[in-house]
């Protein structure tokens, strides 16, 4: 039987950029995919600029739906909006199946076995190696085990990370789907400006409802606390006749995408002796505006590292893979944490800050420094008051014009 040093489950963006990074570093590394690739994936498909950082934005153009450089928010209390608009770029969108498959066959060529069409149904660790069972009766054994297999992760529950229910109070709960409009819709759907990403709240629920463009299609979801979004299909089809009659225009769905949302990452145990989780499977995602994907690329990466360097020291044990949670935890969590505050009372922090900041140029800048990645929710206080002195004289010149006129 061939042992290899990694098995990766799961061919999405965190377990394609974990794959990829242990082949740069010289691990034998296998990646295994449930599906045949490409493969449909519930997800609005923003990927942000700290994402695109992980890949060095080497993407091909054909992937590019549209670039995004700024964000929208609808006040809760009124229908007026605000938004932050950036002159560089702050986001992408995707179609999934596209981009996954990129992803995927990228690490292919850097010298990871692809196996796809290929469901592993459990796994288990022993003092020797890390081993999963496939649905045909296969074992696959290494060194170690990464687990990229999302929300409903069989490495977790098989090993005993994650419940093997869900529970509500803890997961968020989804529904999306892509709509055909044409150039024309998308331009109606985005008042003419494709470029930016646009975040509703539902009303009178804790959740909120998106509209990402691409070049010919909507994508259009919602998503929340499930114990306060379901039912789901009814407030689905709610919101997607708010945006209808909001932008007038037809919206006829492709096909309803359900999914959860996961959470609470840094707050889980997502090691063991020879495993990682990553990704969805962690529960890296963003307790605030649900963005998983960017988390995703950057977990990847972490694995690999620390994989890699755990077995220069011939080292398998969990509190050694202990360091991927600690370097989760100093580039994640000033944002985790801040947005799991922010979380239950963003309908109020949209009426009473963003309306009151919206057109300042340096609220735009912040917010798109937010969106790229280069500082976290924790950050923006710390950053404002170090950018406030060179905004000084411009606002209070802005002020004395005021009382004159």
């Amino acid at each position: 039987m061939t042992e290899y040093d990694v098995i990766v489950v799961g061919a999405g963006p965190a377990g394609s950029i974990a794959a990829y990074e242990c082949a740069k570093r010289n691990l034998d590394t296998i990646l295994i995919e449930k599906f045949v690739l490409p493969r449909e994936k519930p997800c609005g498909g923003a990927v942000m600029f700290r994402g695109l950082k992980v890949i060095n934005g080497n993407l091909p153009t054909e992937i590019i739906e549209q670039k995004i450089y700024g964000l929208k928010f609808q006040i809760p209390s009124s229908s007026s909006t605000v938004e932050f608009v950036s002159d560089k770029l702050i986001g992408i969108t995707v179609f999934r199946n596209k981009f996954d498959e990129f992803l995927a066959r990228r690490a292919e060529d850097a010298g990871v076995i692809l196996m796809e069409d290929s469901r592993v149904v459990s796994a288990q660790v022993s003092e020797h190696s890390a081993c999963v069972k496939l649905e045909n009766g296969a074992d696959i054994r290494g060194l170690f085990l990464i687990g990229a297999d999302g929300v409903n992760s069989v490495i977790s529950r098989s090993l005993g990370l994650r419940p093997k229910r869900k529970d509500l109070t803890r997961h968020g709960l989804g529904m999306e789907s892509d709509f055909y409009v044409g150039e024309e819709g998308v331009a109606k759907g985005t008042d003419n400006n494709p470029h930016i990403l646009s975040i509703q709240p539902l009303k009178g629920k804790l959740g909120y409802g998106w509209v990402f463009p691409k070049r010919e299609h909507l994508a259009i979801g919602i998503a929340g606390p499930g114990i306060d979004i379901l039912p789901l299909r009814p407030k689905f089809y709610d919101f997607c006749k708010h945006i209808e009659n909001q932008a007038n225009i037809e919206l006829v769905p492709e096909k309803l995408r359900t999914f959860f949302l996961g959470a609470d990452g840094l707050k889980h145990k997502n090691v063991l002796d020879r495993v990682i989780l990553v990704g969805d499977a962690a529960g890296f995602v963003d307790p605030m505006m649900g963005e998983g994907i960017a988390y995703a690329m950057q977990s990847g990466v972490f694995a690999a590292q620390v994989i890699s360097d755990a077995i220069s020291a011939n080292r398998h044990d969990e509190q050694y893979l202990s360091k991927y949670h600690n370097l989760c935890h100093d580039v994640f969590g000033s944002s985790f944490g801040m947005a799991e505050w922010a979380g239950p009372q963003s309908s109020v922090l949209v009426d009473r800050l963003l309306s009151k900041i919206n057109g300042h140029p340096l609220a735009a800048e912040i917010m798109a420094k937010v969106a790229r990645g280069e500082i976290g929710y924790g950050d923006i206080p710390a950053t404002a008051l170090r950018l406030l002195p060179r905004e000084l004289p411009r606002l209070l010149r802005s002020k004395i014009r005021s009382y004159i006129t």
